[in-house]
């Protein structure tokens, strides 16, 4: 009798852990069957083509304005604050030297006042002096003028790889974890900061090595959702 129920004990076991391994392999299968399947790129060092070598605003110096106190400006003048997003042709540009800006889509000569590398987004600042004489509103965006420019970036992604958000950019990046179950790979927003872009492609301040994967869009993501790269 003892020796029946034992038996009928271990298999009782033996069943309930088939089915705890059955279970399992049906819920995994189950759940890779709704994680996204992704397509990914991946950056490289390209030169674009560009219509402007640099961006700014045009501001209004006012008596509390540092460019004021230190002596740069008179109070009431305007002049542009931006950045070079070619530093090249701005390292070989002296301060005093005329730089061609486009106000409105007029273009209008303004003078190189002083320039300091940004080491956080690797491009050159500038302020640039504007004549006088004419209207300006401050707060209006203007493009530095140097058109069809050729300008070589060492971290260049697609622009349709780009989502934005309030004003910030960013991309989903591939990205493997481990898990009770073994290494999944996920899906992790990441901010970027664009430098220089054109039609098709943006120059980013990150250097993403060229092992890097960005996903591409078509799947609806979220950061930190499990996803699994497109096997070709």
């Amino acid at each position: 009798m003892k020796k029946k129920t034992k038996k009928l004990t271990y298999i009782i076991l033996a069943v309930f852990l088939v089915s705890m391994i059955v279970m399992t392999i049906v819920s995994r299968i189950m759940n890779e069957s709704h994680i996204p399947i992704v397509e990914t790129q991946t950056p490289r060092s390209a030169s674009l083509v560009l219509d402007a070598i640099g961006r700014g605003v045009i501001r209004l110096a006012t008596g509390l304005d540092t460019k004021v106190q230190d002596g740069l400006f008179e109070k009431d003048t305007y002049y542009v604050e931006g950045y070079f997003f070619d530093k090249e042709y701005v390292e070989n540009t002296l301060e005093g030297s005329k730089i061609q800006l486009s106000i409105d889509g007029k273009k209008v000569e303004g003078t190189l006042v002083t320039k300091t590398y940004n080491y956080r987004e690797d491009t050159i600042d500038v302020v640039i002096s504007l004549p006088q004489e004419k209207d300006y509103v401050a707060g209006n965006e203007i493009e530095f003028v140097l058109e069809n420019t050729k300008v070589k970036y060492p971290c260049c992604i697609a622009k349709d790889l780009i989502y934005e958000e309030d004003g910030t950019y960013y991309v989903y990046l591939l990205k493997e974890r481990e898990s009770i179950l073994g290494n999944v790979t996920i899906a992790v927003k990441t901010q970027i900061h664009i430098i220089a872009q054109n039609k098709n492609a943006a120059a980013i301040s990150e250097e993403f090595g060229k092992e890097t994967e960005i996903i591409a869009k078509g799947v609806k993501l979220e950061d930190g959702i499990k996803v699994r790269k497109k096997e070709w």
